[in-house]
């Protein structure tokens, strides 16, 4: 009795009772900003459960199978929001988590308490994903609302909140492993968006091509702007998305018997998906935690001898100048130069910058051949699905950029705080504005590479468009103009909001959640905005999309979205008039759209440059 007592004693110090869950899950409670948190996603999951189930409130002239379809749209398109907002919040409170202690120089002594290595992981994940998870249960009525009309039941929404919940436990995971192997809370949040944006793109794209044979014909998935049933993807027991779809009875799964062919544990996967995503994901998280748990201490011992360095000291004599390397040029401001171009910013010129510009291209190259070719169900003659896939593809390219700046921006002075080099900065002859300036300029040189992947695809399929005569076009030339100049004035005010948050926070867990909280939400919100808008009258929605972020990308690679495509698709007169008519009103209001936010953000950086001494003053008081 006294060996399982001290067994359970042990297993419950690991995780129940462990010091950093207790104490993160105790005092981040209470805290503002977690109920702001709550209160913002939340808001996201109403406005899009508004949005698209607009009908469930006006019950008059509906019959209860066409309430019941609604309610089953609706489902799906919350399902999916929820789903991305998980792949999305779960890192930002989880990067942190160990990176915070490295920044402000306390990891150290965090490793010389009684903690064990594994404590230390598992507090640190689960502590986190405490906020995260409780985020997830708060939108359980949202979706207990589509069930009064029938066409969604209970098994859906557990199994969709339990694809959810394991996604966040993965996306965790990750941060986690990435804040232990890597040191830096800007380049674990780079890499962590932009792996998430590479994987969801490409295995997504590679999944909707790769159906299943014995898979039964589902529904038209709305999202691929196809008409065309889809089938349930192989690669669906590893895309969050794509076992969405089978939850939601897009693309319905095979049954045991139509794949018992192919054997243990391929024919329980293909059956069973959505639970297959679980179990891997899980088995995945235990895995990353595991790799974590060896590199808990491994910094601290960084510089000591072990047999292998001997071994190579002695093999391999180092040379007295094997440290030298070749002098760099400093740009005018040098703190510009750093925050685009050193390893102290997110990106600098690391290998995950370059997968992610390599990664954008091939898949723009490759949607290009595919659509030319006739591949994965494309054609020239009728180019709607792949619009839509332009357009996803630029979505996800602009999100990773968007996240991107805002959290790098939230990391500049916080970073300076922790570390306590912001006395040295304020103690070169630099000023305020030259600080602020230079931070702010060096951010959007660092995200215009990024702009360029997206503009670059944008401008091949404009190029072809030009080129091949007699077929219909895929996107608008002045998109190749005005796709890069909204990006970048998106991308300047999200920076901005960044900067202004990491000038009044002291942590950089808070300046970065704030400010991506506040990015996010507003974009979410415009994003409603400008959906809602797109329903009515054209001249309308010309006016209002090119400022909501991602429909004005849609708006601009695919103008024909806006009109009945039949009619469209049919070349008529009037229609070819009216999307020409829009077309040239869209462009005029998208230069009023960046000039506008670029005046926010030039009225945003003259306050934080009028406040900049006085607020870390009193910070440093």
């Amino acid at each position: 009795m006294g060996i399982l007592r001290d067994i359970g004693l042990w297993f419950w110090h690991l995780l129940p009772g462990n010091p950093i869950v207790v104490r993160v899950v105790s005092t981040g409670g209470k805290r503002i900003q977690h109920l702001w948190a709550r209160l913002i996603y939340l808001l996201a999951l109403m406005v899009v459960f508004l949005v698209m189930g607009g009908l469930l409130l006006g019950t008059r002239d509906q019959t209860l199978a066409e309430l019941a379809k609604q309610a089953t749209r609706t489902f799906v398109a919350v399902s999916i929001v929820q789903l991305f907002l998980m792949s999305f919040i779960a890192p930002v409170f989880c990067a942190g988590a160990i990176t915070q202690e490295k920044d402000a120089n306390t990891f150290h002594i965090l490793l010389t308490t009684p903690l064990s290595s594994a404590q230390i992981v598992l507090g640190s994940l689960f502590s986190r994903l405490f906020f995260v998870w409780a985020l997830l249960l708060a939108g359980l009525p949202i979706f207990c609302i589509t069930m009064i009309y029938g066409g969604v039941t209970t098994k859906e929404i557990f199994e969709s909140f339990g694809l959810a919940a394991c996604t966040a436990l993965l996306a965790g995971s990750v941060a986690i492993m990435i804040s232990f192997l890597r040191i830096g809370t800007r380049r674990t949040i780079f890499a962590f968006f932009v792996g998430v944006a590479v994987y969801l793109l490409g295995v997504g794209a590679i999944g909707l091509a790769t159906p299943v044979a014995e898979a039964p014909t589902g529904e038209v998935l709305p999202i691929t702007g196809g008409t065309k049933p889809m089938q349930m993807s192989w690669l669906a027991p590893l895309h969050p998305f794509l076992a969405l779809f089978v939850i939601t009875g897009q693309t319905p799964a095979p049954p045991v018997s139509d794949v018992h062919s192919y054997g243990w544990p391929a024919r329980v996967l293909l059956a069973y998906p959505q639970y297959g995503y679980m179990v891997l994901t899980t088995l995945v998280s235990a895995a990353m935690v595991l790799i974590s748990l060896a590199y808990v201490r491994r910094g601290a011992k960084e510089g000591e001898s072990t047999i292998f360095s001997r071994l190579t000291e002695r093999v391999l004599p180092q040379r007295a100048d094997a440290r030298r390397r070749k002098p760099r040029r400093v740009w005018n401001n040098p703190i510009a130069w750093r925050e685009a171009a050193t390893r102290a910013s997110a990106g600098g010129r690391s290998l995950l910058r370059l997968a992610f510009l390599c990664a954008g291209l091939i898949g723009g190259v490759t949607l290009l051949i595919a659509h030319h070719t006739g591949a994965w169900g494309l054609s020239t003659a009728f180019p709607q699905t792949t619009r839509f896939v332009l357009t996803a593809l630029v979505w996800i390219e602009f999100a990773v950029v968007l996240l991107v700046v805002t959290n790098t921006a939230a990391t500049t002075l916080t970073r300076e705080k922790e570390s306590l080099t912001i006395e040295l900065l304020l103690s070169t002859p630099l000023t305020s504005l030259y600080i602020v300036a230079g931070m702010l300029q060096g951010l959007v040189r660092l995200v215009i590479p990024l702009i360029g992947v997206p503009t670059l695809t944008v401008a091949l399929f404009a190029l072809v468009d030009l080129i091949r005569a007699g077929v219909p076009n895929v996107t608008t030339p002045e998109a190749v103009v005005a796709v890069p100049i909204l990006m970048i004035a998106f991308a300047s005010l999200g920076a901005m909001i960044g900067l202004h948050f990491s000038l009044l926070s002291k942590k950089t867990v808070r300046a970065v959640m704030t400010s991506t909280a506040i990015v996010m939400g507003a974009a979410g919100l415009l994003t409603a905005c400008g959906l809602a808008m797109g329903r009515g009258s054209a001249s309308v929605s010309a006016v209002v999309l090119p400022f909501t972020p991602f429909p004005a990308m849609q708006a601009l690679i695919d103008p024909w979205s806006i009109f009945d495509r039949n009619t469209t698709a049919a070349g008529g007169t009037t229609a070819t008039a009216a999307v020409l008519s829009f077309r040239v009103t869209r462009a005029v209001f998208c230069a009023v759209a960046a000039a506008g936010y670029l005046a926010i953000t030039f009225a945003l950086y003259k306050s934080m440059v009028r406040g900049f001494d006085m607020t870390v003053r009193r910070q440093s008081a």
